[in-house]
């Protein structure tokens, strides 16, 4: 069992100093003691926000700078690797096959100051992709826009042979009027959420439809939104939707274009990824008295394409992690999404694994994607029994 299977960029030192020294640029005359604490209250005030309150405007976080410099140092690392794990998976495992020559036309809805779009730049560019990259990011807040224009032209080594685009537009208008051009990457990083924070899965699912509608054929949508289970469920139903002509294919978080089982099913869990990750050093300085947790990275996804998705053989054999890796009565046990569609529990007796197995089992993250070669069905079959670690295989296992 090799893990990982796919490496993650770490996110760059020079984006943290960045936004760290536009803070200090930003209050010239204080004392860094007095900067973090007036990061720490705004934290707060936008934790509250993405995780209690759910309320958004265009005065929320886009129009002062103190809001802007709060997320840029505390928030905005996450947000980048949220992106990074996604676009990898698309890469590495869905087949997202990348146009030869010619510019990769990437385009942003919600782009805010930039760490989603910045952070595919930055993925493409480390996986060895050397075609022109024209993106265009589109977001209501012109200051957000700005931090982005002045991010991506202050750091242009992370990202060269780029080419930013920025719109201001009111997203709760028709996403695709005046879009007429396709790209080959369409990204919406915690953007519907906002824009529609109390909207039922329809309206979710014309939304999706209508950004699909400016893929090219052999392009992709990168839905990323929070891990609350109310924001999950209603991507995920709003995506079952919105494939239903066929017109657009799911191809991912699960597997054949088949929607996540958990929105209909009476199950402990919610579809979301759980991933682990090296938190910045600025960003643990503001988090000290704060408490927040910073250790891991919690987010739910879709992909969406106009081509169909790769095909997985429709057993209970390969599946994606719902939840974490369980310990107890001599037995690791957990739960997947298998390539057929239907929930599974996989449990490993301790007893059957050799010196350093554990180890290697207790890395598995809530995401990863396993194939076993070997297996044992107990009772009803729903209940998996592994024999031992040597029969499983990482098809996707980021770190």
């Amino acid at each position: 069992m090799k893990i990982p299977t796919a490496n993650i960029s770490p996110y760059p030192d020079e984006i943290e100093q960045w936004w760290w020294n536009k803070a200090n640029e930003q209050w010239p005359d204080a004392e860094e003691s007095k900067i973090v604490r007036m990061l720490q209250e705004e934290i707060v005030v936008q934790s509250d926000r993405f995780n209690k309150d759910r309320h958004f405007s265009p005065k929320s976080y886009g129009s002062r700078d103190l809001s802007l410099l709060a997320y840029g140092n505390f928030y905005f690392p996450r947000t980048w690797n949220h992106l990074s794990y996604v676009l990898a998976e698309a890469l590495e495992l869905r087949e997202w096959v990348l146009p030869r020559k010619g510019p990769l036309n990437i385009l942003d809805l919600g782009s805010g100051s930039g760490a989603t779009c910045l952070a595919a730049l930055r993925s493409l560019r480390d996986r060895g992709v050397e075609n022109p990259i024209e993106l265009r990011a589109i977001d209501y807040s012109g200051k957000s826009l700005g931090y982005l224009r002045n991010l991506h032209s202050g750091l242009y080594s992370l990202w060269p042979g780029s080419k930013l685009e920025t719109k201001r537009l009111d997203l709760c208008s028709n996403f695709s009027r005046g879009h007429e051009k396709k790209h080959d990457l369409i990204l919406l990083g915690s953007t519907l959420n906002e824009i529609i924070p109390e909207g039922e899965a329809e309206i979710y699912a014309n939304k999706l439809g209508e950004v699909a509608s400016l893929l090219k054929p052999s392009g992709i949508l990168v839905v990323v939104e929070p891990a609350l289970k109310e924001s999950c469920q209603r991507l995920h139903k709003a995506a079952a939707i919105a494939t239903e002509d066929e017109q657009v294919h799911l191809h991912g978080p699960y597997f054949n274009g088949k929607a996540c089982p958990l929105v209909n099913a009476d199950s402990s869990f919610h579809s979301h990824e759980v991933r682990s990750w090296k938190v910045p050093e600025i960003a643990k300085k503001i988090n000290g008295p704060l408490g927040l947790n910073l250790t891991d990275l919690k987010f739910g996804f879709v992909l969406l394409s106009k081509k169909p998705p790769r095909r997985f053989e429709e057993t209970s054999t390969v599946f994606r992690l719902v939840s974490p890796v369980n310990k107890r009565r001599g037995l690791y046990f957990f739960v997947g999404i298998a390539a057929d569609g239907l929930e599974y529990a996989y449990e490993i007796q301790t007893r059957d694994l050799e010196s350093g197995d554990r180890k290697i089992v207790e890395r598995i993250e809530r995401g990863d994607i396993l194939e076993i070669k070997k297996f044992l069905p107990l009772g009803d079959g729903k209940r998996i029994r592994i024999p031992n670690a040597r029969a499983i295989e990482t098809l996707f296992a980021p770190r």
